[in-house]
C-alpha cells in the first residue's frame, strides 16, 4: 500500500527505501534481554538484527519533501560486512520508480544526522567527487545535531561521518532550526531527544490527519513498549519519560506512527493498548 502511495488529506505518502542493513541485537535492544527481543527480531549468525531504510517521501501541492536519507553508497568494503548492507533498490533508483529525479526534491528533512539516515544526501557524481544528491532542496537538521556532527563525543564518533554533511554546510543548503518549528506548510518538527541530543520527530499533517516519522525515538514497533529503550540511545531515562507522553498523544489524537528501521509493517496507529498495522 505504501510503495503504491497513501493520501494524508492532500497529501501523498510513498516509502522510498535505500535497501537493508545489520546491527548487532544487543546494541539495538540495549539491556532488553535476548531471550525476550529475539521473540520479536531474530538474529543472524553474527548476532545482528535487521533493520529497513523506510524514507518517507511527501507530495504537497506545493512541494517535493523528503524525510531521511538512508546510507548510501559511501561505505567502505570493511564497514558492508560489518553492518552486512545491501542497498537495493536505492535512493535514487526508488525516486525514480515514483517518477522523479533528485533535482525534484524541494526540502529534505531529517530526524537526526547518524550514517544511516543521512549517507545518502551526499554521493560521488561520475568523476568521483562527492556531491549533493538533491541540489535543489534545502536540508533541516537542529542546531544541536548538528554541533553533535561537527563535535562528537567519543561514543558517537563513528556514526557522525563528515563526509555526510559537510558540502551541504559548506554550500549554504541547510537549514537549520533551533528548537520544535514549523519547517513547510503542514511539516513541522518537534524535539524527542533520546537517541541523541538533537533528535527530532516530524509531523506532517494536513486536513486533520496526522502521520508522525519517529526516526530513532522509537527504533520499531517493539519499542512502544516504554521501559524497551535501545542500547544506541545516549540519553536513555530521557527517551523513556518523552516516550509516555509521546504515546499518550497519539493515541489521543489518533496520529499514524512511522517506523523507519521496521521490516514488519511499518506504519499504523497505538491505540493506548497495542499497535494497529494499516
Amino acid at each position: 500500500m505504501i510503495a503504491a502511495g497513501r493520501k494524508l488529506g492532500r497529501f501523498q505518502l510513498q516509502r522510498l527505501s535505500d535497501g537493508q542493513f545489520r546491527m548487532d541485537g544487543g546494541a539495538v535492544f540495549g539491556v532488553v534481554p535476548k531471550v525476550l527481543w529475539e521473540k520479536v527480531k531474530t538474529p543472524d549468525a553474527r548476532n545482528r538484527v535487521t533493520l529497513a531504510t523506510n524514507c518517507l517521501l511527501v507530495r504537497t501541492p506545493d512541494a517535493n519533501i523528503l524525510i531521511e536519507a538512508g546510507v548510501g553508497p559511501k561505505l567502505s568494503d570493511k564497514e558492508r560486512d560489518i553492518y552486512g548492507y545491501e542497498r537495493e533498490p536505492g535512493l535514487p533508483a526508488s525516486l525514480a520508480d515514483v517518477g522523479l529525479r533528485p533535482e525534484d526534491i524541494d526540502l529534505v528533512v531529517m530526524s537526526h544526522l547518524h550514517f544511516d539516515h543521512c549517507g545518502a544526501l551526499v554521493t560521488p557524481g561520475r568523476d568521483g567527487e562527492l556531491t549533493p544528491l538533491f541540489p535543489r532542496a534545502k536540508h533541516v537538521v537542529q542546531a544541536r545535531e548538528l554541533q553533535a556532527w561537527r563535535r562528537p563525543d567519543p561514543r558517537s564518533k563513528s556514526s557522525y561521518k563528515p563526509e555526510n554533511l559537510g558540502i551541504l554546510e559548506e554550500s549554504n543548503r541547510l537549514l537549520v532550526v533551533d528548537g520544535d518549528a514549523t519547517v513547510a506548510p503542514g511539516i513541522r518538527v518537534r524535539v524527542t531527544g533520546g537517541h541523541t541530543a538533537g533528535h527530532q520527530a516530524i509531523y506532517v499533517t494536513d486536513q486533520e490527519q496526522t502521520v508522525v516519522f519517529t526516526g530513532d525515538f522509537l527504533f520499531m514497533r517493539a519499542f512502544l513498549k516504554v521501559n524497551w529503550v535501545s542500547g544506541l540511545d545516549l540519553y536513555p531515562v530521557e527517551s523513556m519519560e518523552r516516550k509516555v507522553s509521546f504515546l499518550q498523544e497519539a493515541a489521543r489524537e489518533r496520529q499514524l506512527i512511522w517506523f523507519y528501521h521496521e521490516t514488519e509493517p511499518m506504519l499504523g496507529y497505538w491505540t493506548g493498548e497495542g499497535f494497529e498495522p494499516v
